[in-house]
C-alpha cells in the first residue's frame, strides 16, 4: 500500500509490495512462473491464456479476484480502521479467503485448509 503520492489501480492491485507478494504466492503454489504484466487489464488477458483445465482450474480463476479483494480490504481497513495485518497475516488472511471461495467447487468441497494448500502444490 502506497503511503503518500497518488495511488494507481495499477500499483495497488498489480505492482505494490503487499500485491506482489500475494501474486508470488499464489503462483509459486501452483509452480507457475510468470512476469506480471503492467496493468490490471494486461494481468487479466494473460491470466485467461496459462488457463489450463489441468492447473487447479476452478481455483485458477479465483486467485486474481481472491488478490484484489484481499489487497482492497487491507488497504481500507488501514485507512478507515486505522489497523493493518503484518504481512504474514495478510498472505493468511489471502489463502483463507482463497480456501473459503473454493469450497463452491466440486473437486475441493470436503479438503481441509492444510488438504487444500497441499493439493495446489500438486495441481489437483
Amino acid at each position: 500500500m502506497q503511503t503518500g503520492g497518488e495511488e494507481t489501480v495499477h500499483h495497488l492491485l498489480v505492482h505494490c509490495h503487499w500485491a506482489f507478494s500475494l501474486w508470488q504466492l499464489g503462483l509459486s503454489l501452483l509452480g507457475v512462473s510468470w512476469v506480471q504484466p503492467g496493468k490490471v487489464k494486461e494481468v487479466l488477458i494473460a491470466w485467461r491464456r496459462r488457463m489450463k483445465k489441468s492447473l487447479a482450474f476452478g481455483v485458477w480463476k479465483l486467485i486474481p479476484l481472491a488478490i484484489w479483494w484481499s489487497v482492497w480490504k487491507e488497504r481500507n481497513r488501514r485507512i478507515f480502521e486505522g489497523k493493518d495485518l503484518s504481512l504474514h497475516e495478510f498472505k493468511l488472511y489471502f489463502l483463507r479467503m482463497l480456501y473459503s471461495w473454493s469450497q463452491s467447487l466440486d473437486d475441493s468441497a470436503n479438503l481441509t485448509f492444510v488438504d487444500f494448500v497441499d493439493n495446489l502444490k500438486q495441481g489437483y
